[in-house]
């Protein structure tokens, strides 16, 4: 239980140090932005359990903890909630850490 409170200590700190300004693909850009691998800046790209995916918006994360016991889905490995929501992704808590340490998309 500590290790995890420290671990979402240690992540909102770097949220809040990483002041950066997010992008978003442009209306009507559709196709377009959602096949480039560019990285935009404040978003990171995450896998749903169906396997699609899902871009994030950093400063909308608010903390990260293990999918375990949750309810979520079984191939889910951890569960990122937002400030409108929560979401189930692939990723294991230190993927989805360093994808937000480097600013990168996960492949």
């Amino acid at each position: 239980m500590r290790t995890k409170m420290t671990a979402a200590v240690a992540l909102l700190a770097l949220l809040i140090l990483s002041a950066q300004t997010p992008l978003a693909c442009e209306a009507g850009a559709g196709k377009d932005c959602a096949s480039t691998r560019t990285v935009m800046k404040g978003w990171i790209e995450l896998h749903r359990p169906d396997g699609e995916i899902v871009r994030i918006n950093v400063p909308q994360i608010v903390f990260i903890m293990s999918a375990t016991n949750t309810g979520a889905d079984k191939r889910a490995r951890s569960k990122i909630q937002l400030l409108n929501g929560s979401i189930d992704v692939l990723e294991s808590i230190d993927e989805v850490s360093q994808a937000l340490k480097t600013n990168d998309a996960v492949s």
